[in-house]
């Protein structure tokens, strides 16, 4: 094969980087937490693409040392084999439609449901035909996020909350996030595949620590192998399964997620939702990680055994999540459970440790293209020993919720609805010196939700809240009760690629 003539001056020894752009537009699964937002495909990749259809080698033209001979030969000379590792192919690929898989139907498009991959193998990178490939596929998504919120303690008891902020107050805040997505995956023809993956993150609030919730510059960073639909292991940073799905709103790293009713603490734990998550997400600190195994027994049917271990905050954890997924496209079932473990170090015994655990599931229909909802529970509960060996500060958290979306089926002007909401229960299991009474604490979180999505590739969506948190301290005769109200309003304009 000749060489360009615009190659002609480089020698022949240059490894060429192919740069080939997918022809499909690319989509991404969302801020689960819930792992993980995604973006369009084209109407014709999406008529002929699926988990079970393997990509298409991305259009790409390639030069190579045995393609240009070295001018001058002597007659007769043999010409020298070339060397395997000068000829190597490298694709750069930005991920086309076929890397997301949908076997069955993930939900509503666009909708919450449908930037959920539900445990399927993504991103999906198979070998075209009987050979092998090495690709770097390239991928992300960014959000902004402009929020008014207002905080609004009331009842004659309210001075814990009073003593943080003053009675109604308020604030703008716009919080950011940019994630650059890069998986190199060498794939066989016979399905086999080594996987690794890096998410570099950049916030706009440069005042948080690095440790803190959103302050993290890499999310995933992990090296997965295993046999495409049939299973895999996975080593490194990263999400497991999601069972609780919330909806279109309490989006990861925002405060509606994170500090839904203002500062105040119960002990050492806020008034925050159960989700079957105490291990569903990165580690947040210090050197831990996970380690999962993946098996896929039928089209429908999906397993993760999700193992932590490491040193968070300078304290020896591990920690398992097993969960199921059966999806029959429109009807969906998840369920889970976890067990988590901590010791402290710094004691001179054994006694002193915590302990969570917790089990929850879901249900899920999808009826296209009009509507999708769901309904949620889950139970926690986390135990703290201290050096005595006594029950210091214990506590279950009880969550249920639901949500639906609907959606006016267009595939030019899509624009989707949804509502949603949860409630949890947290109970103090600490009763020492109270007389059998104990702490007591509820939270409401509501919300409704409209989102449009220009050039489909832009998402433009504004959400209303609403919550209320609850508190009944045991601790003094008699005991504190007071609320605190919370109103937001958020736009949030989102670009997935």
């Amino acid at each position: 094969m000749r060489r360009p003539p615009f190659l002609a001056k480089f020698p022949s020894t240059v490894l060429t980087v192919l740069v080939a752009l997918g022809s499909s537009q690319a989509v991404r699964a969302g801020e689960s937490p819930t792992k993980k937002p995604v973006p369009d495909r084209s109407a014709a990749a999406e008529s002929t693409q699926s988990a079970a259809t393997p990509a298409e080698p991305s259009a790409q033209s390639t030069a190579t040392d045995a393609a240009n001979a070295e001018p001058n030969k002597t007659a007769g000379q043999a010409e020298p084999g070339p060397d395997p590792a000068s000829i190597t192919e490298v694709g750069i690929q930005r991920l086309p439609g076929s890397a997301y898989p949908e076997p069955e139907n993930r939900g509503l498009k666009y909708g919450s449901l449908w930037l959920t991959f539900h445990g399927l193998q993504w991103p999906y990178m198979p070998a075209a035909g009987t050979g092998s490939r090495f690709v770097v596929g390239i991928s992300g998504w960014g959000w902004v996020d402009t929020s008014y919120v207002k905080y609004g303690p009331w009842s004659s008891n309210a001075s814990g909350l009073d003593a943080l902020f003053s009675k109604d107050k308020f604030a703008w805040q716009q919080q950011a996030r940019l994630l650059l997505r890069v998986t190199p995956t060498y794939s066989l023809g016979d399905g086999y595949f080594v996987q690794g993956q890096a998410e570099l993150v950049g916030t706009e609030d440069q005042s948080i620590a690095r440790v803190d919730v959103g302050g993290a510059d890499t999310d995933d960073l992990f090296l997965r192998v295993g046999k495409w639909h049939v299973w895999d292991l996975q080593v490194g940073r990263f999400e497991g399964w999601e069972v609780f799905h919330v909806g279109m709103a309490f989006d990861e790293n925002t405060y509606e997620r994170n500090d839904p009713v203002g500062p105040y603490e119960m002990g050492n734990a806020k008034i925050l939702p159960y989700l079957l998550d105490d291990n569903q997400y990165r580690p947040p600190m210090g050197a831990a990680g996970n380690f999962a195994i993946h098996y896929y027994p039928l089209r429908i049917l999906r397993f993760e055994l999700l193992a932590t271990v490491g040193n968070p905050s300078n304290q020896p954890m591990y920690a398992t999540r097993p969960v199921a997924i059966l999806d029959l496209g429109w009807l969906k079932f998840k369920a889970g459970t976890e067990y988590q473990h901590q010791h402290d170090p710094t004691k001179s015994d054994t006694l002193s440790y915590t302990t969570k655990k917790g089990v929850g599931g879901a249900i899920q229909f999808i009826f296209q293209p009009h509507i999708e909802f769901g309904l949620n529970g889950a139970q926690g509960y986390q135990k703290i020993v201290n050096a005595n060996g006594d029950n210091f500060t214990s506590f279950s958290r009880t969550s249920f919720g639901g949500f639906a979306n609907v959606s006016n089926g267009d595939p030019r002007h899509p624009l989707i609805f949804g509502v949603g909401g949860v409630y949890t229960h947290t109970e103090d299991q600490n009763n020492l010196l109270r007389n059998g009474v104990v702490d007591k604490y509820w939270l409401w979180q509501s919300f409704v939700a409209v989102q449009y999505v220009a050039f489909q590739q832009l998402y433009i969506k504004l959400v209303a809240g609403y919550t209320r948190g609850h508190w009944l301290i045991a601790g003094n005769d008699p005991p504190v009760t007071f609320d605190d109200d919370t109103y937001n309003v958020r736009l949030r304009f989102s670009f997935y690629f």
